[in-house]
This record gives structure tokens, sequence and C-alpha cells, in this order.
């Protein structure tokens, strides 16, 4: 209770002497009648104690105002020849208050934004567990101001390729595309800061753009809160995100926990209106323009040349091409996971990125055409070094020494088959090969054949549709017939030749040659006898020269020489 506001009442309401109100309140008569005559209640000005910086005041402030970023460490460090050591609390607490006087802090404007108008963006970073790997991440984030809505896509390197690529995925996830889009002054997308608000942007950004199409603003140097919403949501993402520290497979599954988040914090963060963000970006969407029939390339495009190792290096990586495209022009499309290179409009070469500073990213059967050749090389070969390949190949390179006097030769072509058979394939024959015992390229190369041929005359089978066809039966062969066969044929060679025409069930039929075929005795008969060439000699009857026929005792298949005279035997 103050007790100048109580003197007053109990003198001017309770009618109590000024005599008694001293000695009520301990106080002097003389402070009394102050307090009964003022209007208003004393102040006391504040105390101003001497600071030990006071003397060096004049050299502080001339400081500051030469360079009023300058810190406090640095000033007194600047000091220490005349002012000695000073502990570093006192010095900022000195030059912060001095700071407040020299300079006002800055005032901001409240902005409202339309729907549909903005969408502002900005990189991020942090840390994350990456395959077992701690990695420093860069996260390219955006929001719509009007509905307080964020998202964001984590990338290994803030690059141009990973600028356009969360652009077209925030597009995405938006649901339409805005009429501009507000940016820092990015090294990727920014090549020239110009006069004003003109920037000279990258040919990529600009084709990218257009295809949208969307107005492109840049703050002012070192004015990162004229897009305070996305810097705002830099620090959300950083806080809902990463911490604690994502611990992850891969950047897809990264990203997807990062969506997953921003997803379920919608229902959860309001608006000054009540509304949640998620009903707020609802609305706005209806405002949003739509998204273009295709999606844009989201690639950095150059032209390079192969040298003569078939390499190209695109930044600090080298990739490699087909070897019959080494000293040859190339024109390389750099996305944010993958790399491709071109000619002549056809991708002859993709690789994976890498951005490790002097990295190699080599495809093994892009050199071996040119290792058949030189195939001394092949122990040494850069790109075969890390080739994983299945272990039946390592255990067929370890045997083919014994066999050839070029294994290596040898082994780079049977890696070759695989263009024309697959790898699957190659990898069953060379292990059918092993385990024949012959492990050569003749070898493999006739097993793939035979399993191939083999493969198209099943295609080739038709198989019936109509259902009289399925209905046809077919009775087995009797073996026995063939056995009668060879006995009455037997029969006949020991009656001293060939059985005259109609004289039993079977009729003997020379044929081309001199050679008598033996038909079962179904109606058939006898061709006249075909004249043949004795070496050495002129055309003669059949009976006069050496004939073959079929005998009993000889394997099925096979034709021993016998003489018309049984006696030759």
């Amino acid at each position: 209770m103050s007790q100048w506001a109580e003197l007053r009442h109990q003198h001017f309401v309770e009618r109590v002497p000024k005599k008694a109100l001293a000695r009520r309140f301990g106080l002097d008569i003389k402070t009394v009648r102050r307090a009964l005559e003022r209007e208003q209640p004393a102040r006391r000005a504040p105390v101003v104690r001497p600071q030990l910086l006071d003397p060096h005041y004049e050299e502080i402030q001339a400081l500051l105002l030469q360079d009023p970023k300058i810190t406090a460490k640095r000033i007194g460090r600047l000091l220490e020849p005349t002012a000695g050591r000073i502990k570093p609390r006192t010095l900022r607490q000195y030059v912060a208050r001095l700071r407040g006087q020299l300079f006002a802090k800055e005032a901001f404007v409240h902005r409202t934004h339309r729907p549909g108008h903005t969408m502002e963006a900005d990189f991020g970073e942090s840390w994350a567990v990456i395959a077992g790997e701690l990695r420093k991440v860069k996260y390219f984030a955006t929001t719509l101001p009007c509905s307080n809505v964020y998202f964001a896509r984590a990338y290994p390197v803030e690059r141009l390729e990973c600028l356009l690529d969360g652009l077209a995925e925030s597009f995405a996830f938006f649901g339409g595309v805005t009429e501009r889009v507000v940016f820092d002054n990015p090294k990727a997308l920014v090549k020239k800061v110009l006069r004003g608000r003109d920037r000279k942007v990258t040919k990529a950004f600009d084709g990218f753009r257009g295809q949208y199409p969307f107005a492109a603003e840049f703050c002012a140097p070192a004015k990162g809160n004229e897009k305070g919403s996305t810097e705002t949501g830099v620090k959300y993402v950083r806080n809902n995100c990463f911490r604690p520290m994502p611990n992850v497979a891969s950047f897809e599954e990264l990203n997807a926990l990062i969506l997953q988040e921003l997803s379920h914090d919608m229902d959860l963060r309001t608006l000054p209106d009540g509304r949640t963000a998620r009903q707020a970006w609802q609305a706005e969407r209806e405002h949003l323009r739509p998204l273009p029939a295709h999606r844009p390339e989201t690639c950095r495009q150059a032209g390079y040349v192969a040298d003569k190792f078939g390499h190209v290096k695109v930044v600090d990586e080298t990739y490699s091409v087909p070897i019959e495209y080494a000293y040859r022009t190339v024109w390389v499309k750099a996305y944010f996971d993958r790399l491709d290179i071109c000619v002549h409009e056809r991708v002859v070469a993709s690789h994976g990125r890498s951005f490790k500073k002097g990295a190699y990213q080599l495809d093994p059967r892009h050199v071996l055409p040119l290792l058949a050749r030189k195939h001394r090389a092949v122990a040494e070969a850069t790109a075969l070094q890390d080739w994983a390949l299945p272990a039946v190949f390592e255990r067929l390179r370890e045997e083919l020494p014994r066999d050839t006097r070029k294994p290596e030769q040898e082994w780079v072509k049977v890696l070759l088959l695989a263009e024309d058979h697959g790898e699957e394939a190659l990898e069953a024959a060379v292990s059918e090969a092993l385990g024949r015992g012959s492990g050569r390229l003749d070898t493999i190369r006739q097993i793939l054949r035979c399993k191939e041929r083999t493969l198209e005359w099943r295609e080739t089978q038709a198989v019936p549709t109509d259902e009289a066809l399925l209905e046809i039966t077919i009775d087995e062969p009797r073996l026995s017939d063939y056995d009668d066969l060879g006995e009455e044929k037997h029969g006949d060679s020991e009656d001293g030749g060939a059985a005259a025409p109609g004289d039993g069930p079977e009729d003997a039929v020379p044929v081309g040659g001199g050679r008598e075929l033996a038909t079962h005795g179904r109606g058939g008969s006898q061709a006249p006898p075909v004249p043949r060439r004795v070496p050495g000699g002129s055309d003669e009857p059949r009976g006069e020269q050496e004939t073959r026929t079929a005998h009993p005792a000889t394997h099925e298949g096979c034709e021993v020489p016998v003489a018309q005279d049984p006696g030759w035997l």
C-alpha cells in the first residue's frame, strides 16, 4: 500500500490530525506536511553509479559509430593497452547499453498475404545418421504464408538440381502453383546480384520457371527477414524433424519421416482466426493455379567431352561412358539422385549421384570391350576393383589359368555374354560348365545356345483349343512288332539274299545306293534296282556289287557292309 495515498486518505477523509499521523507512521511532521501538499506521489530519481568503463566512453562510442557490428570481445581487445584486461560480462553489458543508446532497434511491418499468391523458399541444414554414417543434411523448406503450411525435403548438397526438385515437389505437395515465389540469393540460383531487385539467374532456372510459370522475387542482400515465414519454417523443421537426430537407411526414408511429421502437425497448429493449418490450406488450394500436364526436368544440363578413358568429370566427381564414346562430345543431365549421359538425345550411361570430392562412379560393363583386347590390364582396371560379381565368376577366374594361355581375356569374353543372354542366364551357364569340369568360353556359349533353343521350341508349341482335337486318343506303339521285323529279316539273310517279291509279308525294297529297306507286310511293293557306280568302275546291277543291309545283330540304327554271298562273312 502506498504510504503517500494512506496519509492523504486518513487526513482528508478520516480527519486525523497531522501530528497524530506523524506519531502513527513514525514520520517527521515536515514529511507529513510535504506528502499532504503534493498532488502526485514523490518519484525518486534513479541513482547513476559510475561504471568501470566510463573513462573509455568516448573511445567505445567511436568504435561503435565506425562499425555498428563490432563485437564487445573485439572492443575489449582494442582497449587492453589503456584499460587493461576487462571481465567479458562487464564489457558485454556496457557495450550493449551503449549500443542501445546509439542505435534504435529496427521496426517491422506486419503483412497479410492473399490466398494462392505467395510461396517462400529457403535452404536449411542439420545432421542425420544415414546408412550408419553421420552426414550433414541440406533440406529445402517452403511455406504458404497465408495458411502457414510447411513442406521440406532433404538432399545431400545444396545445388541447382536439388533446388529445382524441391520446387517441383513443393508444388505437387501443395496441390498447385502460386503466383510468385520469394527466394533469398542462393549461389545455386543467382549468378549475379544486379541493382535493386534484379538478378541474373541460371538458364536452367529460367527454363524451369517458364514451364509452370511463376514470378521469382529475391530478398535484398542480408535481409532474410523479407521472407520471415520460411525463416520460421526452417527452424520449425529443424526442431520437429531433426531433434533428436534421425537414424535412417536412406534419404528416401528421411524424407518420408519429414513428411509424416509435418502432416501430423497440421491438425495441431492453429491460426489467429481459430482455423487449423490444414483447414486453411484446403481453403487456399482453391486459389492455386493447376500444375503443368508434364513435370519439367529438374536437372542441370551441360556439354562435356569424354576423355581417353571414357570418363566424364562433372564438378568433382568422375563418371564413365561406354568406351566407344571416348573422345566424343556428350550431353550430361545432372539430377539430384542420378546422372544421365546422352549422345544424340539417347541415354548411353546412367549413374547414381555421388557428391564426394574425387569420387569415381564407373560401370565395369563400359570398359569390358576394351579389356577383351587389352586383357593384361584386367588386374589393375579401376572399373573392376569394386565390382561385386557372383562367387561363380570368381571361381571361373581361378580355374581358367589351368585351361588356357590367356585366362583374363577369356574371362572378360565370358562376362561380355551377359549383354546378349542376361546376367542370370550367364551365371547359371557358368555354374553348369564348372560342374561339368570345363569352364571354357565355347562350353559356356554352347550351354547358353542350347537353353535358348529349348526355350524357343517350347514357346512355339501351339496348344490346341478345339475341344474335338482334345478328345483324340492315340494308341501306344507295340514294340514287339520291331522284334518280329528283326527276326524275319535275319531269316531272309540266312537263305542267301533278299526275298523275292511277294514271298511273304515283307518285301525288300532296294533304295538309293543299293540299300534294302525292310517294310512291314501291309501292301509293300518292290522298286526296280537302282544302278550304283563303284569307285573306279562302271554302273553295274545291284547283284554284282557290294551292298549294305540292316543286320539284326548290329546296334539299332547302324549299318554294316555285307557281300551278295552270305559266305563272305
